[in-house]
């Protein structure tokens, strides 16, 4: 490589450290055009698209590089990573078993196979990868941090906070191995750490957007009288349902909240409207306020623990013209009434580290088991695609005597009233679980392997919503056996009517 094209690909590589991506690109064409076929600035060009996620032209210019330099062990690595983007898991293995076998002592191809593995649910194969790659470099604390992950889907708890504290006491500005320390002692219910760890969120290595520059960060809940506070909702629409209930006791500290929510849920939030300005946080700029705080930061600021949840409970409200509407519209019987949501969607969420999309969903055809049950009128109360279109599409074949409400939902207050009629929700981890909750409404949580960590462990009940009851996985990817559960307490509960 000559010395114009090595100046160009060092300023590139600068570029992608400052995650200027276009402008390393724009480099590395230059670079490309001065050496012709370069395989480092090839696999460069790769890593950009990658980050940029074109995994199909990063596989290709992956490929390019290695038809170039077979003996390339980083680039069989790379490629490796982009199969795993692609969900190629078995192809995966094989470039990272290729990347081994060229650079026995590059421990990244060890973690990354293992990553690949976990993603299979290998967990007990992921950890003796792990072990090789941290033999390899005792100081690897992403290792240690994916260790850890693997860990905790094996449930081995203690063992995971054990690898977590290893990530950060070797690499102490590891935000990453924070983020997963935190979602660990929240969901054991070390609230008082575990609040802390959890503002890592704003600068791990996928962080959350924080909203608002120049307007000073709260701190401190003291002398907050008159004082104006923007209080904005972050992450999913179920978060904000769940951590509005800070409003109230934040607009006892005296100060002027002004809270911006997404507008699927100024109305349904209108009762909070009596303790703040209540506002839409897509249209809404900040101007002159003393203060801003994110939604799910409050717990911390208000040293949250187990005892302390606000349980004013309902914190939100059904709107009695819409009841009265909408139980026109429900099927007459004496019948327990369970409406049921299965599906949350399928976009990736990656705040605890993972590609959770469809982990926390359940099929059509394994939901529709319930309808076996007699003494139960169920409603579906089911919206978004692809399940909604499932439903309307398989209805007559896998569960025909089901009610579908979704003509009938509009927005959240529909779902509010339409819950208030029933005797039960059955839901996933949804928005739509959290507002039976915040109505004070019986719901059944059907809870994925991995849970989310404001499940808590180990508890069948929620802290958060009384009413709740949780049905946790006993094996990743098993929603049969819970089905089958919840299928003999809707048994014992129609006997009991």
């Amino acid at each position: 490589m000559n010395l114009a094209a090595q100046i160009l690909l060092k300023n590139a590589f600068d570029c992608i450290a400052k995650d200027k991506l276009d402008e390393s690109e724009e480099l590395l064409k230059k670079a490309l055009n001065c050496a012709p076929n370069n395989h480092d600035i090839l696999r460069c060009m790769s890593v950009v698209a990658a980050l940029k996620t074109d995994y199909a032209r990063a596989l290709s210019l992956i490929n390019q590089v290695i038809a170039i330099a077979p003996h390339d062990g980083v680039a069989h690595s790379n490629r490796g990573n982009i199969l795993q983007a692609l969900g190629q898991h078995e192809d995966a293995l094989l470039s990272f078993n290729e990347a081994i076998r060229l650079l026995p002592t590059y421990a990244e191809a060890y973690n990354n196979k293992a990553n690949v593995l976990q993603e299979l649910y290998r967990f007990e194969d992921a950890l003796v990868w792990y072990d090789k790659a941290i033999a390899i470099d005792p100081s690897y604390a992403k290792a240690y941090k994916n260790k850890g992950n693997a860990l905790e889907w094996l449930r081995r708890h203690e063992e995971a906070m054990a690898c977590f504290d290893i990530a950060t006491s070797v690499d102490p500005s590891y935000v990453d191995a924070y983020w997963q320390k935190g979602l660990s002692q929240l969901a054991s219910g070390n609230f008082q750490l575990g609040w802390q760890n959890y503002e890592a969120r704003w600068t791990k290595s996928i962080p959350v957007k924080f909203q608002h520059a120049g307007v000073a960060r709260l701190e401190s809940l003291n002398n907050l009288h008159g004082k104006k506070l923007i209080v904005w909702a972050e992450q999913g629409l179920g978060d904000s349902i769940q951590f509005c209930r800070y409003i109230k006791p934040l607009s006892q500290t005296g100060a002027q909240i002004t809270f911006l929510v997404p507008d699927q849920l100024l109305d349904i939030f209108n009762p909070l409207r009596a303790f703040c300005d209540l506002r839409s946080g897509l249209v809404y700029t900040p101007k002159d306020f003393d203060f801003q705080t994110p939604l799910m930061s409050l717990p911390l600021l208000f040293g949250t623990d187990l005892n302390t949840i606000p349980q004013e409970i309902p914190y939100l409200e059904v709107k009695e013209e819409k009841k009265k509407l909408l139980q026109k519209a429900l099927h007459p019987s004496t019948n327990l009434r369970v409406g049921v949501v299965w599906s949350g969607g399928h976009r990736p969420i990656h705040l605890d580290g993972y590609l959770e999309g469809e982990r926390r969903n359940i099929a059509l055809d394994q939901i529709a088991f319930l309808g076996d049950l007699n003494g139960i009128d169920f409603y579906s109360l089911q919206k978004g695609d692809p399940a909604e279109s499932e439903l309307a599409a398989k209805k007559k074949i896998l569960w025909p005597d089901i009610i579908n409400c979704a003509p009938l939902i509009n927005d959240f207050t529909d779902t509010a009233a339409l819950l208030d009629s029933l005797d039960l929700l059955i839901s996933v981890d949804t928005s739509t679980a959290h507002l039976a909750g915040a109505l004070g409404k019986p719901v059944w949580i059907l809870n994925r392997y991995d849970s989310c960590w404001r499940w808590l462990r180990g508890r069948d009940d929620s802290p958060w919503y009384p009413t709740a009851k949780i049905y946790h996985q006993m094996k990743a990817a098993d929603w049969t056996e819970v089905i089958e559960r919840v299928k003999v307490d809707l048994a014992k509960l129609v006997e009991s009517r």
